[in-house]
C-alpha cells in the first residue's frame, strides 16, 4: 500500500512538473499557467492584456517562446513586448525575428533587442549566431560593416575570419593573421604572432 502512494506521489509531481506553460482567459483577464521548481504550480496575471482581443500565436521559431498577441502589442513569455507590430511578427533564424519595421535579436531577452544600421529585408543566416545582410556582419544583435563580406566564415560562436581579417564577435582583431589562427577553447586563441583571451592580445 505505501509502495502504491509513494508511487502515485511520484507521477503526480512529475505531471506537475511537465505542465506545459500557456496562456488562459477567464473572468475577462489574461493570465500565464505553468510550473517551475521554485513556486510549483503558478498563474500570474498579465496586466497588460486586454482580453477580449488576446489570443495565442504559432510561430515556428524552434525555441521554447511563448508568444500571444492583443490589439495593442506583442507578448513573449507573458512578457509585453513595445514597438514590435504583431501582425507581421515572423521567425527568420538563429534567435533573429522581424516585423514590417526592423530585424530583433532575441536571444538576448526582449529589451534593446533591434539589430540597427541594415536592411532587415535582406538578411542572410550563416551560422548561429551569424547573419550578414549586404556588406554587413551581423553578431547577435551587433553589426560590423565589412569590405570583404562575401569572404567571411564563421568559426565557432565567438570568432569568424574573412582572407585578411579575424572578428571576435562584432570587432575586427587589428594584426591578427587569418591563416595561422586557431581557437584553443571557448575563451582563447592563437597564431603566429600573438595569443588572444576574449578576441584581446594577451602576453
Amino acid at each position: 500500500m505505501c509502495k502504491k502512494i509513494l508511487l502515485l506521489a511520484i507521477l503526480s509531481i512529475l505531471a506537475f512538473s511537465c505542465q506545459e506553460r500557456k496562456y488562459i482567459v477567464k473572468n475577462n483577464k489574461v493570465y500565464i499557467q505553468g510550473w517551475d521548481e521554485g513556486n510549483g504550480n503558478y498563474e500570474r496575471l498579465i496586466d497588460e492584456a486586454d482580453a477580449k482581443t488576446f489570443e495565442n500565436m504559432k510561430i515556428d521559431s524552434n525555441y521554447d517562446f511563448l508568444f500571444a498577441k492583443d490589439k495593442n502589442r506583442l507578448y513573449i513569455d507573458a512578457k509585453a513586448v513595445e514597438n514590435i507590430d504583431p501582425n507581421t511578427f515572423s521567425f527568420v533564424g538563429n534567435y533573429i525575428f522581424k516585423d514590417k519595421d526592423s530585424a530583433y535579436f532575441l536571444g538576448n531577452g526582449t529589451e534593446d533587442c533591434v539589430i540597427k544600421n541594415v536592411d532587415f529585408k535582406k538578411i542572410k543566416l550563416i551560422s548561429y549566431p551569424w547573419a550578414k545582410a549586404q556588406s554587413f556582419l551581423i553578431y547577435r544583435k551587433q553589426t560590423l560593416l565589412l569590405d570583404d563580406i562575401d569572404d567571411f566564415e564563421f568559426i565557432d560562436e565567438y570568432y569568424g575570419k574573412t582572407k585578411s581579417k579575424i572578428i571576435y564577435e562584432n570587432k575586427i582583431i587589428p594584426n591578427a593573421d587569418p591563416k595561422t589562427f586557431r581557437v584553443i577553447n571557448s575563451y582563447s586563441a592563437e597564431d603566429k604572432n600573438n595569443k588572444y583571451e576574449f578576441g584581446k592580445i594577451v602576453h
